[in-house]
């Protein structure tokens, strides 16, 4: 990937007013972190890699970064569909974000929404899973029901209710959590196991045709959950019925809250 030339594009749009901060990574002691970077000469700073896994989108629902739009992000495939995802639920404007828009391999330049839109389609159209998921959804979908739910109550017994998944997505963005509110109380706060099996299936539920596929919720999870096996699970799910793949058209009506007359109601008993 051409660095240099990230980093001269960086500068670029905080010289030239585009935009007011760049958010990209950079390192500390060997490990990638978020740089937030409003001067032009901190753009030297920026590194980008395989090991960079937050989805910096992120950050464009804190409070204290509004001031600093129009922002420009660097933002590979699964962070580009969340920028656009964002537009698509009103939580962005088009004219706050530029997109330095980066590849496994290569870097595409300084893009706009409807720029970011149209690279993904032309060129990251499918997205490949990762094999070793696919395998393990697979072998848990074989499974009985019963067991299914014994593997997931073991995996959600080790969260420590931290939260961290939450923080990590783009797509979390509630002022105030349900897992927050106590009066009434939906869901024990404590990180116990009825609470923790809730809090988990909820958030994977409100995440169904939305979650872009990231995988910054699982990077994030300092207990090894596999959140992606959920996470990609549903989105398959979410494709085959109804054609829905989160995150590819800005203008597209959000699949959570919408419905159609010709939707399947094979679900219906």
């Amino acid at each position: 990937m051409d660095l240099d030339r990230l980093r001269r594009d960086a500068a670029a749009v905080l010289r030239d007013g585009r935009a007011k901060m760049v958010i990209g990574f950079r390192d500390r002691a060997g490990d990638r972190v978020p740089a937030f970077i409003t001067d032009p000469d901190g753009a030297g700073e920026l590194v980008f890699d395989e090991t960079c896994l937050a989805n910096l989108a992120a950050y464009l629902r804190k409070a204290e970064l509004k001031r600093f739009r129009p922002v420009a992000i660097v933002a590979r495939p699964h962070v580009c569909r969340s920028l656009l995802l964002l537009a698509a639920e009103a939580q962005i404007q088009a004219a706050d974000v530029l997109v330095l828009a980066v590849g496994d391999q290569e870097y595409h330049g300084v893009l706009d929404l409807a720029g970011a839109a149209a690279l993904l389609n032309e060129k990251y159209a499918e997205i490949p899973h990762d094999p070793e998921v696919l395998k393990r959804i697979e072998e848990i979908s074989a499974l009985s029901p019963e067991e299914r739910a014994a593997f997931w109550a073991e995996q959600f017994a080790k969260c420590t209710r931290c939260y961290a998944c939450r923080a990590a997505c783009p797509m979390c963005y509630c002022t105030r959590c349900i897992v927050e509110k106590n009066v009434p109380q939906w869901i024990s706060t404590a990180a116990a196991r009825h609470g923790n099996y809730a809090w988990n299936i909820i958030r994977a539920f409100h995440l169904a045709g939305r979650c872009t596929e990231c995988g910054a919720c699982e990077a994030a999870c300092p207990q090894g959950i596999p959140l992606m096996l959920l996470n990609v699970s549903l989105a398959r799910g979410v494709e085959e019925e109804f054609g829905v793949k989160a995150g590819y058209d800005a203008e597209a009506e959000p699949l959570v809250g919408s419905w159609s007359a010709d939707d399947s109601e094979d679900f219906i008993r």
